[in-house]
């Protein structure tokens, strides 16, 4: 988060760190700012959520941090580095062998990142040899064997001849996840590792990337709009809006105590099992801006209802709130808090959420 002075808990062991990333793609319209100024780190052994609804720049920050986005069209400033290393100007050779080796990715659809006219063994030996010219065939194949294995799936060595439309969509995701992890990366970036599957197959798949978190030490990037994801999974929490991050902190601060008003209205719409069933669910009004054209302001401003003056005009900074949590909310500027105290919760949920 810009011009915040919260770290993370473990800041001396940073794995991944993104600052100042702004990504924008030229179109017919004019020039869509889907990222603008994002800053955030993940530590090793982590798990950094990173929520907020579609469109906000999610998937597009993990996926220039993969480098997969062409570049041009796309125009991308900022820095991303891995343990130090510059990733935006490594060249494509080098960062080739990072894919994979160092940062693994789950896709938000399993059915298309897999081959359908590959068996799912040769798909995984065929990373695993790339980024490791020991490994032998026979090698490569107990690997994939035991990996399979790792991730749930039933006698690995007879799926290994198997293709990807004979398997259902969660153990589709596990064969995603096996690829992802086959050579044990740093980094695991998972992009809606949920998305489409049934509530059992979530948290089987939540608590196999928890355990493979556990025992291999990875940091993991979770990308998702489902809150319930992210308190099974999270350590710390980074909220996006608009294509930036407006407040960051660590999981049980970010449910318990949410800064922005967008967090609480995020928190407040979530459907509960103790409402009652008559009673309406709670959305957000209004719409997200227009990325061809960025507010000048605060982003949320016009879906606010605690917004200020100067909301309208000038973007926040980032306000540290505690050691590691931060809000980009005029709300917490000194002359803000000694006119009107810190806003609670439910003053945060209520307004956010009221129509306007």
């Amino acid at each position: 988060m810009p011009n915040s002075e919260a770290k993370g808990s473990r800041a001396g062991s940073k794995l991944i760190e993104v600052e100042g990333l702004r990504v924008s793609f030229s179109t017919y319209g004019g020039t869509v700012k889907a990222v603008r100024g994002i800053s955030l780190s993940v530590s090793k052994g982590e798990c950094l959520a990173v929520v907020g609804e579609s469109g906000c720049g999610k998937s597009v920050t993990a996926q220039t941090i993969m480098r997969i986005i062409p570049s041009p069209p796309a125009a991308i400033e900022g820095s991303v580095r891995l343990e130090g290393r510059e990733l935006l100007t490594l060249p494509e050779r080098k960062m080739r062998s990072l894919r994979g080796s160092e940062i693994g990715m789950i896709f938000q659809d399993p059915m298309t990142s897999l081959d359908p006219t590959m068996p799912i063994g040769k798909q995984i030996t065929e990373g695993l040899r790339e980024h490791d010219r020991s490994v032998s065939r026979a090698q490569a194949r107990e690997r994939a064997v035991e990996v399979l294995a790792t991730v749930g799936i039933p006698e690995p060595e007879r799926q290994l001849k198997r293709y990807a439309y004979e398997f259902s969509g969660g153990m589709r995701q596990r064969v995603v996840i096996a690829m992802a992890v086959v050579c044990k990366p740093k980094l695991l970036i998972a992009d809606e590792p949920t998305t489409a599957l049934d509530v059992t197959t979530q948290a089987q798949i939540l608590d196999l990337m928890r355990s493979l978190k556990d025992e291999l030490g990875t940091a993991v990037l979770l990308i998702t709009h489902d809150m319930g994801v992210v308190s099974n999974m999270a350590d710390r929490i980074a909220v996006f809006y608009a294509g930036e991050v407006v407040e960051e902190g660590r999981a049980e601060e970010v449910f318990e105590s949410p800064a922005h008003p967008y967090t609480a209205a995020l928190l407040r719409s979530r459907p509960r099992l103790d409402r009652d069933r008559n009673q309406c669910l709670v959305s957000i009004p209004g719409s997200p801006p227009d990325l061809f054209a960025p507010p000048p302001g605060c982003a949320f401003a016009p879906r606010c209802g605690l917004a200020l003056e100067i909301c309208r005009r000038a973007r926040p900074a980032g306000f540290a709130l505690g050691e590691s949590h931060a809000a980009s909310c005029w709300l917490y500027h000194a002359k803000a808090l000694a006119r009107h105290g810190a806003p609670s919760r439910g003053k945060l949920e209520m307004e956010a959420c009221r129509d306007r």
